[in-house]
């Protein structure tokens, strides 16, 4: 009637493995990463090539790093690059971007709102976030609330 208790050949997973004091979180592993390139974003803003210059400030996105200045200057590029769009020109470079870059791109409109407390950037900001939404639906925005990688 009684079960042999010594016989652990059926234990298939290593529960020791998952041990909290033993637990080491690789994702969040530090990358050369140091975000977009500043030079090349204001050569494109100066010569009026504002899509490039947005697609440019997507590029190399500095979500892995730890270093919480280069997430914040690289916030700053990309939100330089938003307000230098016309309120015309917005609808029209939102749909050029891919899935990707739109999730990016809200990362950086939610980032931007929380960090500036300038009304005028704000309400530009918000003009952006709808057309995400217009192109993307509100699965950008639970993308974005919902990843473990932050600015």
């Amino acid at each position: 009637m009684a079960k042999n208790m010594e016989n652990t050949s059926y234990r298939k997973i290593d529960v020791d493995a998952y041990d909290p004091d033993k637990f080491e979180d690789t994702e969040d592993a530090e990358t050369p990463s140091v975000g977009p390139d500043e030079r090349q974003v204001t050569q494109l803003l100066a010569s009026n090539q504002n899509v490039e210059a947005l697609h440019a400030a997507l590029l190399n996105p500095p979500l892995k790093s730890k270093n919480q200045v280069v997430k914040d200057r690289a916030t700053a590029l990309v939100t330089r690059v938003l307000t230098s769009f016309k309120t015309t020109e917005i609808e029209a470079a939102v749909k050029v971007l891919n899935d990707d870059e739109a999730d990016l791109l809200m990362k950086y409109v939610y980032k931007s709102m929380d960090i500036l407390a300038d009304g005028a950037t704000c309400q530009y900001l918000l003009v952006w976030h709808s057309q995400i939404i217009q192109r993307s639906g509100l699965g950008s925005v639970m993308r974005v609330l919902s990843d473990r990688r932050r600015l």
